[in-house]
């Protein structure tokens, strides 16, 4: 099983906007999981800082989507040993954490 440092899962109504928003994910090293609007970091492919990553994201989203359009950013927390102890999930569109 592959594991992912960061998942994007959005919603989003605007089709042009939705395009631009997977382009962006992808410029960032992001990979669609299946055919599904879902993005995601491979673990061994992390090499940004996650916390500027979402700040950048929220940014982005918020400034280009609709406030009907949802976007989800969920980070997995590790241990030294790449061992899942938790999820964190943010809604990027306001400050629910």
């Amino acid at each position: 099983m592959k594991k992912y440092k960061v998942i994007i899962i959005y919603i989003i109504f605007d089709d042009k906007q939705k395009k631009a928003l997977e382009s962006e994910l992808e410029k960032y090293g992001l990979e669609r999981l299946g055919m599904q609007s879902i993005f995601a970091l491979p673990l061994e492919e992390y090499r940004t800082k996650v916390q500027a990553f979402k700040a950048y994201l929220r940014a982005y989203v918020r400034k280009h989507l609709d406030s009907q359009d949802t976007v989800l950013f969920v980070e997995s927390r590790m241990n030294e040993e790449r061992t899942l102890t938790a999820m964190l999930q943010t809604n990027l569109m306001s400050e629910e954490e």
